[in-house]
């Protein structure tokens, strides 16, 4: 199970953050950890909502879940109203502040070329926090123990996505969940004029020999029966995308690969595209910050004694 103690829902009071809330709720629930609820507001907005919100408001929020009414009494629930023009970067801080362990968002549903945009406050504190985000859209219905039955984890074989594979691992025992691994093969071609004469070995051949690999990294990392392996040749951001669809994909855990400085804003072309379209929730898992792996907690518990 993760080691998750703090969890931050960020509440704008839309749709898409109403969406987000009982997920927030299962989780905060399931590893007995805080639940912080955050609005971040322009100073001076008087016409718009704030908080703290009563204990009605909050059952309101969680809806016809599966959940008993009861949990949100059990919750250690810490409320805060932030009064800022910079709401990606207080809730960053806020995540820094407060040790926060994971970001729970919801973002706001969009069809068509605005579909690319999470919201500019969304997409941020993914790049920016210094913890796992977990994002969920407004379109999303269903009652979170109802949710989640696959897991897809993209992998390129990198200690990136090793770590989201162990972080999947950890919340499909969470979730009852089924894992799938998923490497893309991306064709190299070059035009004629390169000179340059393509690869002998076919595209099978690649396909064949990384599902072993994807095998053995289920056998060793995962271990258990529920894990299924794939690997197929496409462009890996729409492969992605279109594997979710197709196999009636639940959530996505990804990973960024780490960057620091200037470039820790950008994700990675594929990851980016995959949070910004993916029409499942996306667990973005980042390698380079916190961990809620249980060993990785207890080393950093370790270092810091």
């Amino acid at each position: 199970m993760l080691a998750i103690q703090r969890i931050l829902f960020s509440t704008d009071f839309s749709d898409g953050a109403a969406h987000a809330f009982p997920q927030a709720v299962y989780l905060a629930n399931w590893h007995d950890a805080e639940l912080h609820i955050v609005n971040v507001a322009e100073p001076g907005s008087a016409s718009r909502k704030t908080l703290p919100v009563s204990p009605e408001t909050l059952q309101d929020w969680l809806g016809a879940s599966e959940m008993a009414n009861d949990v949100l009494e059990r919750l250690t629930i810490v409320q805060k109203q932030i009064n800022s023009g910079e709401p990606a970067e207080r809730l960053v801080g806020y995540v820094e502040d407060r040790d926060v362990d994971l970001v729970v968002m919801g973002t706001h549903g969009r069809r068509g070329v605005r579909r690319m945009l999470l919201g500019s406050v969304t997409e941020e504190v993914v790049r920016k926090a210094g913890c796992p985000v977990f994002t969920i859209q407004a379109e999303v219905e269903r009652t979170p123990g109802q949710a989640v039955r696959r897991i897809l984890v993209p992998v390129d074989f990198s200690e990136a996505s090793e770590a989201a594979v162990r972080h999947a691992t950890e919340i499909a025992q969470t979730y009852g969940a089924e894992v799938h691994l998923l490497h893309v093969v991306e064709e190299v071609l070059y035009p004629s004029a390169y000179g340059v004469t393509p690869p002998s070995m076919s595209s099978q051949n690649v396909v064949v020999r990384v599902e072993e690999a994807l095998g053995k990294m289920a056998r060793e990392k995962i271990g258990y029966e529920h894990v299924q392996v794939s690997a197929t040749v496409g462009y890996a951001p729409l492969t992605i995308l279109d594997y979710v669809e197709e196999n009636e994909i639940d959530l996505v855990v990804i990973a960024t690969h780490g960057r620091s400085g200037l470039d820790r804003v950008l994700l990675g072309s594929v990851a980016e595209r995959v949070i910004r379209q993916s029409p499942v929730p996306v667990f973005v898992v980042k390698p380079d910050r916190k961990s809620l792996l249980p060993e990785a907690k207890k080393e950093a518990a370790a270092t810091h004694t």
